[in-house]
């Protein structure tokens, strides 16, 4: 029979490998990147020449990129650093979303827009939170090259017994309903005990993502 504990971690591995699907292609471009660098970094050497002031800061930029690319995913999974530092409340969570969706909504025509209510307001699992909000959004992405521009907004609320994350993608492309990942977030979040509703139609998505406030389980 299998234990709680167990499920829910297998639910939230599960989730965590479907946004990681999503940002295979970014992963590998920043990736490629660096190595780039490397490369003519090591062609300078060979034929003796001096790294100049212009190839030290394309280094220090590429680095950059990869350490935020490296946070970002952090963010999102249970070895999260900051988590030391403060409770990962639900700005946290609006922070760790926002860094993801703009590494995945690179060459998109995303227009990224959050709030998020006064106060140190703590979901119970702020982890599933911000994974089924990934999982509701990036699906909805446009393709990259795409013109026009695809507003995605994001609104933070909570009460007593419930911490919220509103969604609205205009225009979508996709209804994360009838994507694979949507099995995924519904019974990651339901685990948690928490609830996703969707909504689509005339090209937007509005979605409410909801999990109980710590200590109210």
């Amino acid at each position: 029979m299998e234990l709680d504990g167990d499920g829910t971690a297998s639910c939230h591995e599960r989730a965590r490998r479907a946004v990681f699907g999503f940002l295979a292609a970014s992963v590998l471009h920043e990736t490629n990147n660096v190595l780039t660098v490397m490369a003519g970094v090591r062609q300078l050497l060979r034929a003796g020449q001096t790294l100049s002031e212009r190839v030290g800061g394309m280094i220090d930029h590429q680095l950059a990129r990869m350490e935020e690319l490296v946070e970002a995913i952090r963010r999102i999974g249970p070895d999260d650093g900051e988590a030391r530092d403060r409770p990962r409340d639900i700005t946290a969570v609006l922070d760790a979303v926002d860094r993801i969706v703009q590494l995945a909504g690179k060459g998109r025509g995303i227009d990224f827009t959050r709030e998020a209510p006064a106060g140190e307001v703590v979901p119970s699992d702020p982890e599933a939170m911000a994974v089924v909000t990934l999982l509701t959004i990036l699906p909805c992405l446009p393709p990259r090259g795409r013109s026009g521009r695809t507003r995605v907004t994001l609104r933070g609320s909570a009460d007593d017994g419930e911490v919220r994350i509103g969604i609205e993608l205009d225009p979508a492309t996709g209804r994360p309903a009838d994507e694979p990942e949507s099995a995924v977030a519904r019974a990651l979040i339901a685990r948690v005990g928490g609830r996703l509703e969707i909504a689509g139609g005339e090209g937007t998505v509005r979605a409410v993502v909801a999990v109980p406030r710590e200590g109210d389980q």
